[in-house]
C-alpha cells in the first residue's frame, strides 16, 4: 500500500491506539460506555482487551468514582468502536484572521483574506479576542483566485479591501502543495466548476 493510500484510508477499531477515544456497541448494563485507551492488553492477538478510563461522552474528561480515582473499565476490541463526540463531529469552523473567504454577490463571487473584523455600529468588536460573534463584518484585503492568491490592487495603488456579512461568505480550502504533494509557495483555491467560471 503506498504512504498516500495509507494516508487516506479511515481509520478503524482495528488500528485503535493508546490515547484514542472509544465507545461500547453494546453493553450488558444498559448505558454505553465511553474511554480513552489506557492499554492493550495481549490476551488475544485476534481480539485484545482494551483498558479504558471512562470519559464524559461529550466533553472527553475522565470520569471519578468518589475519592477512589477514576472510573476504568475492560472490553474486547470487538465489542468497540471508535468514538468521536456529536458536537465535534458537526462542529463549524468559524471565521479567523488569515481565512481566505469566497463572498457571493448575486451570481458572482469575489474572494478575499481576512484581515480584521469590524462592528456594524461601529463599536469594539468582541471577535478578536473571543472568536467571530456571528454579526461582525469581515474586512478582507481581495485576492486573486488564479494560483498564487495574489493581492488586488486598487486605482490608488493600495491593496483593494471589501467588508461582507458572514452569513455571504465560505471559508475556502486553501492547496498549499504540487501535483507531487510537496509544499509550494504558488498556492491555490480548492474550487468548485461553478466558481472556476465565475
Amino acid at each position: 500500500m503506498s504512504p498516500s493510500t495509507k494516508k487516506n484510508k479511515k481509520k478503524t477499531i482495528r488500528d485503535v491506539e493508546i490515547g484514542d477515544h472509544v465507545r461500547e456497541t453494546s453493553s450488558s448494563k444498559g448505558k454505553k460506555r465511553c474511554g480513552e485507551v489506557l492499554m492493550i492488553l495481549m490476551d488475544n492477538p485476534g481480539d485484545p482487551t482494551l483498558e479504558c478510563v471512562e470519559i464524559h461522552p461529550d466533553e472527553l474528561t475522565p470520569l471519578e468514582k468518589g475519592s477512589d480515582g477514576l472510573k476504568t473499565f475492560k472490553s474486547k476490541r470487538s465489542r468497540l468502536k471508535l468514538y468521536t463526540p456529536r458536537k465535534m463531529l458537526f462542529k463549524k469552523k468559524t471565521f479567523e484572521k488569515g481565512d481566505v473567504v469566497r463572498h457571493k454577490r448575486g451570481g458572482s463571487f469575489r474572494y478575499g483574506r481576512i484581515v480584521c473584523f469590524v462592528h456594524p455600529d461601529g463599536l469594539y468588536s468582541t471577535s478578536h479576542e473571543e472568536g467571530y460573534n456571528g454579526k461582525d463584518l469581515l474586512e478582507c484585503v481581495e485576492i486573486d483566485k488564479k494560483p498564487g492568491l495574489l493581492q488586488k490592487i486598487g486605482a490608488d495603488g493600495e491593496p483593494s479591501r471589501f467588508q461582507a456579512q458572514g452569513k455571504d461568505c465560505k471559508i475556502m480550502k486553501v492547496i498549499t502543495t504540487d501535483s507531487k504533494g510537496e509544499e509550494t509557495t504558488m498556492h491555490k483555491l480548492d474550487l468548485s466548476d461553478e466558481e472556476e467560471e465565475s
